[in-house]
């Protein structure tokens, strides 16, 4: 209903004049709750300037031109709104026509989490794991094939640290000298260290070499990536593609991408300012430099260090030049909020090496957990962690994808624990699942199905409404990639289902079953299509309904 007055309004105000245009996916029709009518439209309003007429003048026009088939009144209110009352028979065969779906076989790249392979997943890394694996459940809905693709990004100085920190505790432990450095802290490095002494304890009878060193630290990665992937998995995220970073590295990927860049002018010899905690001197050795500031970076980023070795962004550049030439056109990243000061540098670089390439980044912001009202103060560094294998235990994997997904991504998150295992409506998990096992106890009592009338009142009329919302708010967030909106819809969906619920057991007229168990086909079909959409959403959300609580 809502795509077709838009297509209505649409052709409608085209005819008007011929001249002005008006684009279709600027019109704009809202569901209404209220006495005030069943659907409302601000295009009078909104397009009154572009036809030299004030809001009720075109309203008026448009008010003429609407075809009254389905509606019982329509009329305009306030300054220009137009609203529509749709006639009681219209909304069953609204409700059962087929939605509009439209499809698109691109192959996408969505990768997600990627964390340093440096410690366990936590909170953070749960949200962008959530959100990945539902922006991948929703590009397959709409006919993608999606590869879901996790990054190891395995060289670097964090991984020189994490091998001091893993050096250090052996020695700690078993009165060794090795003379490193800690940098990260907690059990999980002790038990990591643990592990690698028992595995490889004849080296540490002598000094460690560089290769040996390099054996014990991919080894500990390798168990951390290991252990990731299966934390995820119990959670239902599961990857297609793992990429490790030195595995990009031996492509040979710089040289093309250093010649590509100079051939657009897009790079040049030279030396950066000295990081601040640099005391040493300069090699004579130049850098190769992109000039990230023609796009509205604060400064121009090395792409070669003083060696010749790529740094850290040229390292980036290349594991997206690996995904091009893996046939991936359409790339999607989440990522956390403390790198968005790193999107103008990389997608500037993407977007040059590939004009047209479909690069975009889903930012999630820092989630915090919650218990007896009190945020938690949690660290990586100081080994103060919540892990998220312990976070999806303790809570549950449908309380975990569900409220992981709450939030609008980029904005900052409480995750409260308390609220979160609570069993009534304030959960609102708890409150979608119960509504659908509450529609299958009516389902299971049905003796017949018996085509006597139902009477429309204000609760049955506004969950047909708000059922036929669906198509758009999928569609929404599958172009605005902004899951949330799923998660949403379905808990105001489920809270029209209870109200109705309330209704029909006070009142006998409403009731869904008669008193020898027949129900209405029309109320048969309402909760199958009910039960479709929820099906639907939870499945996009990766949850099972309940069939009973």
């Amino acid at each position: 209903m809502l795509n077709n007055l838009k297509n209505t309004l649409y052709e409608i105000l085209i005819k008007i004049d011929k001249n002005v245009v008006v684009n279709l996916e600027d019109i704009e029709v809202e569901t209404l709750f209220d006495q005030k009518g069943d659907f409302t439209t601000n295009a009078a309003l909104k397009f009154s300037k572009l036809f030299g007429k004030n809001p009720n003048q075109l309203a008026d026009i448009i008010l003429k031109n609407i075809n009254l088939n389905n509606f019982e009144k329509v009329e305009i209110a306030g300054p220009g709104f137009i609203n529509f009352f749709l006639k009681d028979e219209s909304f069953n065969s609204e409700l059962l026509n087929n939605k509009e779906k439209f499809s698109n076989n691109e192959k996408v790249n969505i990768e997600f989490v990627s964390a340093n392979p440096t410690g366990p997943l936590h909170l953070a890394h749960g949200r962008g794991a959530v959100v990945g694996d539902i922006l991948s459940n929703l590009f397959e809905y709409f006919g993608h094939s999606v590869t879901r693709e996790y990054y190891v990004n395995d060289t670097g100085n964090q991984i020189n640290e994490f091998l001091s920190s893993i050096l250090y505790s052996i020695s700690d432990t078993n009165k060794l000298n090795l003379n490193e450095k800690q940098f990260y802290k907690g059990d999980y490095i002790k038990d990591i260290a643990n592990n690698c002494y028992e595995k490889f304890k004849p080296l540490f009878v002598k000094k460690l070499s560089s290769n040996e060193k390099k054996i014990i630290v991919n080894y500990a990665i390798e168990n951390l990536v290991d252990q990731t992937l299966k934390t995820l998995s119990t959670a239902g995220i599961k990857f297609d593609h793992i990429s490790y970073e030195t595995t990009i590295m031996g492509k040979g990927y710089l040289p093309l991408i250093l010649e590509k860049l100079s051939k657009k002018e897009l790079t040049y010899k030279g030396q950066l300012n000295d990081p601040k905690d640099f005391t040493g001197t300069l090699k004579d050795n130049e850098l190769t430099i992109f000039k990230s500031t023609l796009f509205e970076d604060d400064e121009d980023r090395a792409l070669t260090k003083n060696d010749g070795s790529p740094t850290y962004f040229a390292n980036d550049i290349a594991y997206h030049e690996d995904k091009f030439q893996r046939g991936f056109n359409k790339l999607i990243n989440i990522w956390g909020a403390d790198h968005l000061g790193y999107l103008k540098r990389l997608s500037s670089a993407i977007n040059s090496l590939h004009p047209g390439i479909d690069f975009t980044v889903v930012f999630c912001q820092i989630v915090n957990l919650k218990r007896d009202n009190k945020i938690q103060k949690l660290s990586k560094r100081e080994g103060n962690i919540f892990e998220l294998k312990n976070l999806i235990n303790e809570i549950g994997v449908d309380n975990f994808r569900y409220f992981m997904s709450y939030r609008k991504n980029d904005t900052h998150m409480d995750l409260d624990i308390d609220l979160i295992k609570k069993e009534n409506k304030e959960n609102p998990i708890y409150y979608i699942q119960y509504s659908y096992a509450r529609s299958q106890s009516v389902l299971n009592k049905v003796n017949k199905v018996v085509d006597t009338p139902v009477i429309i009142t204000t609760e049955l009329k506004n969950l047909y409404k708000k059922l036929l919302e669906w198509d758009n708010v999928i569609k929404s967030a599958y172009l605005k990639k902004e899951v949330h909106l799923i998660a949403h819809y379905l808990e105001s969906l489920s809270s029209y289902f209870h109200t109705l619920w309330s209704s029909s057991k006070n009142n006998p007229s409403v009731k869904f079953l008669d008193h020898e168990n027949n129900i209405s086909s029309n109320i048969n079909k309402l909760l199958f299509k009910y039960q479709n959409v929820l099906n639907e959403g939870l499945k996009i959300l990766g949850i099972k309904p309940k069939l009973q609580m």
